[in-house]
Protein backbone atom coordinates (compact mmCIF):
# COMPACT_ATOMS: atom_id res chain seq x y z
CA UNK A 1 0.00 0.00 0.00
CA UNK A 2 2.87 2.35 0.80
CA UNK A 3 4.35 1.80 -2.67
CA UNK A 4 1.01 2.63 -4.33
CA UNK A 5 0.77 5.84 -2.33
CA UNK A 6 4.37 6.68 -3.26
CA UNK A 7 3.55 6.23 -6.97
CA UNK A 8 0.51 8.48 -6.67
CA UNK A 9 2.51 11.10 -4.79
CA UNK A 10 5.22 10.94 -7.45
CA UNK A 11 2.68 11.73 -10.19
CA UNK A 12 1.29 14.60 -8.12
CA UNK A 13 4.79 16.02 -7.63
CA UNK A 14 5.43 15.95 -11.40
CA UNK A 15 2.13 17.71 -12.10
CA UNK A 16 2.78 20.28 -9.36
CA UNK A 17 6.26 20.96 -10.75
CA UNK A 18 4.82 21.38 -14.25
CA UNK A 19 2.17 23.78 -12.98
CA UNK A 20 4.79 25.83 -11.12
CA UNK A 21 7.03 25.99 -14.20
CA UNK A 22 4.06 27.12 -16.28
CA UNK A 23 2.99 29.82 -13.83
CA UNK A 24 6.53 31.18 -13.65
CA UNK A 25 6.76 31.05 -17.46
CA UNK A 26 9.87 28.88 -17.32
CA UNK A 27 8.31 26.23 -19.55
CA UNK A 28 5.42 26.77 -21.92
CA UNK A 29 3.74 25.10 -24.85
CA UNK A 30 5.21 21.94 -26.32
CA UNK A 31 8.28 21.98 -24.03
CA UNK A 32 6.14 21.92 -20.90
CA UNK A 33 3.85 19.24 -22.29
CA UNK A 34 6.81 17.03 -23.12
CA UNK A 35 8.35 17.70 -19.69
CA UNK A 36 5.28 16.05 -18.14
CA UNK A 37 5.22 13.37 -20.85
CA UNK A 38 8.86 12.35 -20.35
CA UNK A 39 8.99 12.69 -16.55
CA UNK A 40 5.80 10.74 -15.99
CA UNK A 41 6.74 8.04 -18.48
CA UNK A 42 10.20 7.44 -17.01
CA UNK A 43 8.67 7.22 -13.53
CA UNK A 44 5.89 4.85 -14.64
CA UNK A 45 8.38 2.54 -16.40
CA UNK A 46 9.69 1.38 -13.01
CA UNK A 47 6.28 0.65 -11.47
CA UNK A 48 6.26 -3.13 -12.13
CA UNK A 49 9.09 -3.48 -9.61
CA UNK A 50 7.19 -1.41 -7.05
CA UNK A 51 3.49 -2.28 -7.29
CA UNK A 52 1.20 -4.97 -8.69
CA UNK A 53 -0.14 -5.07 -12.24
CA UNK A 54 -3.65 -4.44 -10.95
CA UNK A 55 -2.42 -1.35 -9.10
CA UNK A 56 -0.78 -0.05 -12.29
CA UNK A 57 -4.05 -0.54 -14.16
CA UNK A 58 -6.05 1.24 -11.46
CA UNK A 59 -3.64 4.18 -11.28
CA UNK A 60 -3.70 4.35 -15.07
CA UNK A 61 -7.50 4.50 -14.92
CA UNK A 62 -7.29 7.29 -12.33
CA UNK A 63 -4.89 9.17 -14.62
CA UNK A 64 -7.30 8.73 -17.53
CA UNK A 65 -10.21 10.11 -15.52
CA UNK A 66 -8.05 13.00 -14.35
CA UNK A 67 -7.05 13.86 -17.92
CA UNK A 68 -10.64 13.73 -19.16
CA UNK A 69 -11.84 15.95 -16.30
CA UNK A 70 -9.00 18.41 -16.84
CA UNK A 71 -9.87 18.65 -20.54
CA UNK A 72 -13.23 20.04 -19.48
CA UNK A 73 -12.25 22.05 -16.40
CA UNK A 74 -8.68 23.08 -17.37
CA UNK A 75 -7.60 23.26 -13.72
CA UNK A 76 -4.03 22.19 -14.48
CA UNK A 77 -1.90 23.26 -17.41
CA UNK A 78 0.28 20.18 -17.96
CA UNK A 79 -0.68 20.33 -21.65
CA UNK A 80 1.31 23.55 -21.91
CA UNK A 81 -1.83 25.66 -22.25
CA UNK A 82 -1.86 24.93 -25.97
CA UNK A 83 -4.84 23.98 -28.05
CA UNK A 84 -5.46 20.25 -27.75
CA UNK A 85 -5.98 19.10 -31.33
CA UNK A 86 -5.09 15.49 -30.58
CA UNK A 87 -5.61 12.93 -27.89
CA UNK A 88 -2.03 12.33 -26.78
CA UNK A 89 -2.78 12.90 -23.09
CA UNK A 90 -5.74 10.51 -23.19
CA UNK A 91 -3.77 7.90 -25.15
CA UNK A 92 -0.86 8.19 -22.70
CA UNK A 93 -3.06 7.05 -19.81
CA UNK A 94 -4.74 4.41 -21.97
CA UNK A 95 -1.32 3.06 -22.96
CA UNK A 96 -0.36 2.49 -19.32
CA UNK A 97 -3.56 0.52 -18.72
CA UNK A 98 -3.21 -1.44 -21.94
CA UNK A 99 0.46 -2.34 -21.60
CA UNK A 100 -0.08 -3.47 -18.00
CA UNK A 101 -2.83 -5.74 -19.36
CA UNK A 102 -0.77 -7.16 -22.23
CA UNK A 103 2.34 -8.26 -20.33
CA UNK A 104 3.40 -9.56 -16.95
CA UNK A 105 7.10 -9.21 -17.70
CA UNK A 106 8.44 -6.07 -15.95
CA UNK A 107 11.28 -5.40 -18.39
CA UNK A 108 8.91 -5.61 -21.38
CA UNK A 109 6.58 -3.09 -19.75
CA UNK A 110 9.53 -0.80 -19.03
CA UNK A 111 10.83 -0.97 -22.60
CA UNK A 112 7.39 -0.16 -24.01
CA UNK A 113 6.90 2.81 -21.67
CA UNK A 114 10.44 4.09 -22.27
CA UNK A 115 9.61 4.25 -25.98
CA UNK A 116 6.49 6.22 -25.13
CA UNK A 117 8.38 8.58 -22.81
CA UNK A 118 11.87 8.97 -24.24
CA UNK A 119 11.81 8.01 -27.93
CA UNK A 120 8.57 9.83 -28.66
CA UNK A 121 9.14 12.70 -26.21
CA UNK A 122 12.71 13.53 -27.18
CA UNK A 123 11.95 13.18 -30.88
CA UNK A 124 9.27 15.86 -30.56
CA UNK A 125 11.46 18.24 -28.54
CA UNK A 126 14.60 17.85 -30.69
CA UNK A 127 12.62 17.92 -33.93
CA UNK A 128 10.83 21.12 -32.94
CA UNK A 129 14.00 22.92 -31.89
CA UNK A 130 16.52 21.69 -34.46
CA UNK A 131 14.58 20.22 -37.36
CA UNK A 132 12.89 23.25 -38.89
CA UNK A 133 14.90 23.10 -42.12
CA UNK A 134 14.06 19.48 -42.95
CA UNK A 135 10.33 19.00 -42.61
CA UNK A 136 7.85 16.68 -44.26
CA UNK A 137 4.23 15.68 -43.81
CA UNK A 138 2.59 12.31 -43.32
CA UNK A 139 -1.21 12.38 -43.68
CA UNK A 140 -1.08 16.17 -43.15
CA UNK A 141 0.84 15.69 -39.88
CA UNK A 142 4.07 17.78 -39.75
CA UNK A 143 7.23 15.76 -39.11
CA UNK A 144 10.96 16.50 -39.15
CA UNK A 145 13.80 14.34 -40.40
CA UNK A 146 15.89 14.98 -37.28
CA UNK A 147 12.90 14.15 -35.07
CA UNK A 148 12.38 10.82 -36.81
CA UNK A 149 16.10 10.02 -36.66
CA UNK A 150 16.10 10.90 -32.97
CA UNK A 151 13.23 8.47 -32.39
CA UNK A 152 15.15 5.76 -34.29
CA UNK A 153 18.38 6.38 -32.34
CA UNK A 154 16.69 6.49 -28.93
CA UNK A 155 14.79 3.29 -29.78
CA UNK A 156 18.07 1.53 -30.58
CA UNK A 157 19.52 2.75 -27.27
CA UNK A 158 16.46 1.63 -25.27
CA UNK A 159 16.35 -1.83 -26.83
CA UNK A 160 20.12 -2.29 -26.94
CA UNK A 161 20.45 -1.51 -23.23
CA UNK A 162 17.15 -2.76 -21.86
CA UNK A 163 17.17 -6.16 -23.54
CA UNK A 164 20.47 -6.95 -21.85
CA UNK A 165 18.37 -7.34 -18.68
CA UNK A 166 16.18 -9.87 -20.49
CA UNK A 167 19.00 -12.18 -21.56
CA UNK A 168 17.32 -15.11 -19.83
CA UNK A 169 14.21 -14.56 -21.96
CA UNK A 170 15.66 -13.57 -25.33
CA UNK A 171 18.54 -15.39 -27.10
CA UNK A 172 21.37 -13.38 -28.62
CA UNK A 173 20.21 -13.86 -32.23
CA UNK A 174 16.77 -12.50 -31.34
CA UNK A 175 18.41 -9.64 -29.40
CA UNK A 176 20.31 -8.55 -32.52
CA UNK A 177 17.20 -8.88 -34.68
CA UNK A 178 15.14 -6.72 -32.32
CA UNK A 179 17.79 -4.03 -31.90
CA UNK A 180 18.36 -3.76 -35.65
CA UNK A 181 14.90 -4.44 -37.03
CA UNK A 182 12.40 -3.07 -34.53
CA UNK A 183 13.46 0.65 -34.34
CA UNK A 184 12.74 1.41 -38.03
CA UNK A 185 9.33 -0.30 -37.76
CA UNK A 186 8.48 1.72 -34.67
CA UNK A 187 9.68 4.91 -36.39
CA UNK A 188 7.31 4.23 -39.26
CA UNK A 189 4.44 3.54 -36.85
CA UNK A 190 5.16 6.81 -35.04
CA UNK A 191 5.13 8.65 -38.35
CA UNK A 192 1.90 7.29 -39.76
CA UNK A 193 -0.23 7.62 -36.60
CA UNK A 194 -1.35 11.14 -35.76
CA UNK A 195 -3.64 12.86 -33.27
CA UNK A 196 -1.62 11.42 -30.39
CA UNK A 197 -2.55 7.83 -31.26
CA UNK A 198 1.16 6.99 -31.53
CA UNK A 199 1.16 7.06 -27.72
CA UNK A 200 -0.73 3.78 -27.93
CA UNK A 201 0.50 2.31 -31.22
CA UNK A 202 4.23 2.57 -30.44
CA UNK A 203 4.28 0.92 -26.98
CA UNK A 204 1.81 -1.74 -28.14
CA UNK A 205 4.10 -2.39 -31.11
CA UNK A 206 7.01 -2.91 -28.70
CA UNK A 207 5.01 -5.34 -26.56
CA UNK A 208 3.75 -7.32 -29.55
CA UNK A 209 7.27 -7.67 -30.95
CA UNK A 210 8.70 -8.74 -27.60
CA UNK A 211 5.87 -11.15 -26.88
CA UNK A 212 6.35 -12.82 -30.27
CA UNK A 213 9.89 -13.74 -29.21
CA UNK A 214 8.54 -15.86 -26.34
Amino acid sequence: MFAVIACLVGICIILAAAELLWRRKILEGEEQRKFVHISTGVFVAFWPWLISWRSIQLIGLAMLLGVLINRRQKSLHFSGNIRMEGYGDVCFALAIILIASLTTTPIFFALAIFHLALADGLAAVIGKNFGKDLRYKVFHQPKTVIGSMTFWFISVCILGTGLLFASSLIPFQTYVLLVVGLPPILTILENVTGMGLDNIVVPVGVIVALQLTQ
